[in-house]
């Protein structure tokens, strides 16, 4: 039986809409594939996993957008206007809690972002029986010790829960330790595939 809804936050609590940002900003198209092919990826996962310094992680980053470096820091520093919590968490997670479910949060989130925004926007956090989030405890999705360390940090049974997450590396890691897993694509999908996995698994009545 089900007892743990875990949530990734980005692209399924939480906007993240980068690209947007950029063109406001300055951004060509080219530029923006420079971006993808220099930075998301191992890169941005320096601020991500929190072992090096922001200033460290801006200036690593930098290092490989030659005349890009100005306009990468003020994305950077501006970063927070791309997310906003979509309309349907606060609703979706108080349902679940008035089911008797325990929420949690896994999420690869940089520490000074993650502060500022659970402080401006983050509304359903109120909702949250416990979170790991990358930055704070300096490991990544989709590496196997970040889930071991959600479930031994609340004494949670791999078996027990389900992670809903955008990027399907994430799940198929979680899935590798007995977690069930929902590849995110859109909220009425995967709340459609939550319940049917909730009825399978004998929650439902």
């Amino acid at each position: 039986m089900i007892k743990n809804i875990i949530f990734d936050i980005g692209n399924v609590l939480v906007t993240f809409d980068w690209e947007d940002l950029a063109r406001e900003i300055g951004f060509t198209d080219d530029d923006i594939q420079i971006l993808v092919e220099r930075v998301i990826g191992d890169r941005w996962d320096e601020f991500d996993r929190g072992v090096m310094p922001e200033d460290e992680a801006l200036k690593y980053i930098q290092e490989v957008l030659p005349g890009l470096e100005d306009k990468f820091a003020t994305l950077w520093y501006r970063i927070d206007e791309a997310i906003a919590v979509y309309p349907y968490v606060d609703g979706w997670m108080k349902d679940l809690k008035e089911e008797g479910y325990n929420i949690y949060l896994l999420s690869n989130f940089p520490k000074s972002l993650f502060e500022k925004e659970s402080k401006e926007k983050l509304t359903f956090l109120k909702f949250v029986d416990g979170k790991v989030i990358s930055s704070f405890v300096k490991l990544i999705k989709p590496d196997r010790e970040i889930y071991e360390y959600l479930l031994n940090q609340y004494n949670l049974k791999a078996d027990e829960c389900v992670f809903l997450d955008d990027r399907a590396k994430n799940i198929i890691a979680a899935e590798a330790i007995g977690i069930h897993g929902i590849p995110f694509k859109n909220y009425e999908d995967a709340r459609a595939r939550l319940e049917t996995l909730l009825s399978e698994t004998g929650n439902k009545r």
